[in-house]
């Protein structure tokens, strides 16, 4: 096995990882590796994104001592991360819970949102740390996007589109969503606003208080429909705000919302460069025909974008989910 990974690796030679240190096998050969976990007698090697599991015997009694060692560290780190609490808006926050906390716009955000028909006045985040959360290691971000077709999916939200984050959630994402109290700050997917970028950057502000590193974690978003259409304008908020960001999942979308995003947050198409775009469309989607997904690749493209892939799965007007993790995988591969 250990073969294996050596081969798998022989081009990397000379590359540093992340905390990565040397690893010996028990016939002498050497790789640079980073240790994820240890399974019983198992160890879970990590290279360029790409795990590899090991058996302790295969490797030097030196390497079986710091795995052992590591595993109890990790267990008594998670033991103590257990009884950790953060706190947004004095609510607590705690790995492995959803929490929805409320607190004032500011001034300045209020009046952004004065020409909103609703006249918001709060601010709701709904937030979800993984398992064994530790701000103090890089985090992935996903923002759930709600789209607005009509006033009652307006008052639903992005909050409303919660069940999206699932699938993040379930891969150790910490999953992110906002809205005022009235629901969506934006009154349109398809139109300029105005309010929502000043809403937006307050929320990555408040959560940036919380975590200091927030804005260096990578983040990505992502909706289905008219909620694809609101992801662009999200994505542009978050560069503006000179977040990372790593990729949009467009699912059944129809629509590039990418130059009109940019010129509400007032960002370059350029920003959108290292940004993934994966488009996700179902084979028998009427509202997505082939003619207009090959449309969608080159608007994409003329908005900024560079990679850019593009999946079909069997279905109509609906989002998959196995697409989606896999977006998820490839956001953030490197």
């Amino acid at each position: 096995m250990l073969k294996v990974v050596l081969f798998a690796v022989s081009v990397m030679l000379g590359c540093s990882f992340l905390q990565a240190r040397t690893w010996t096998s028990t016939d002498g050969k050497e790789i640079e590796a980073e240790l994820v976990k240890v399974e019983g007698e198992i160890v879970v090697l990590s290279m360029r994104g790409k795990e590899y599991r090991v058996p302790l015997n295969k490797l030097s009694d030196e390497d079986r001592e710091f795995a052992e060692s590591w595993e109890g560290a990790s267990k008594d780190e998670e033991a103590g991360s257990a009884d950790t609490e953060w706190e947004l808006f004095g609510k607590v926050l705690k790995p492995g819970e959803v929490v929805e906390a409320e607190t004032d716009l500011d001034e300045k955000v209020a009046k952004a949102l004065s020409g909103n028909k609703l006249k918001p006045l709060k601010m709701k985040v709904k937030i979800e740390l993984p398992a064994g959360f530790d701000p103090a290691k890089p985090q992935h971000v996903f923002w759930c996007v709600g789209g607005i077709n009509n006033e009652d999916e307006r008052k639903r939200g992005n909050i409303g589109t919660w069940g999206r984050g699932k699938v993040p959630s379930s891969k150790g994402w910490v999953v992110v969503s906002a809205d005022t109290e009235h629901g969506n700050p934006r009154e349109s997917t398809v139109q300029l606003c105005e309010g929502d970028l000043e809403f937006h950057l307050q929320v990555i502000e408040e959560l940036s208080k919380v975590f200091p590193d927030f804005k260096s974690w990578k983040h990505a978003c992502g909706g289905h429909s008219s909620g694809a259409k609101g992801s662009f304008f999200r994505i542009a908020q978050l560069l503006e705000a000179e977040a990372t960001v790593v990729g949009g999942f467009f699912s059944g979308c129809n629509q590039c919302m990418g130059p009109m995003a940019a010129e509400e947050a007032g960002v370059r198409k350029s920003k959108f460069k290292p940004v993934k775009a994966y488009l996700s469309t179902g084979d028998q989607d009427n509202l997505v025909p082939a003619s207009t997904i090959k449309r969608m690749e080159g608007d994409l493209k003329d908005a900024g974008f560079r990679e850019i892939q593009s999946k079909i799965f069997p279905g109509g007007h609906v989002s998959s989910n196995e697409q989606f993790a896999e977006a998820l995988d490839w956001f953030v591969a490197e």
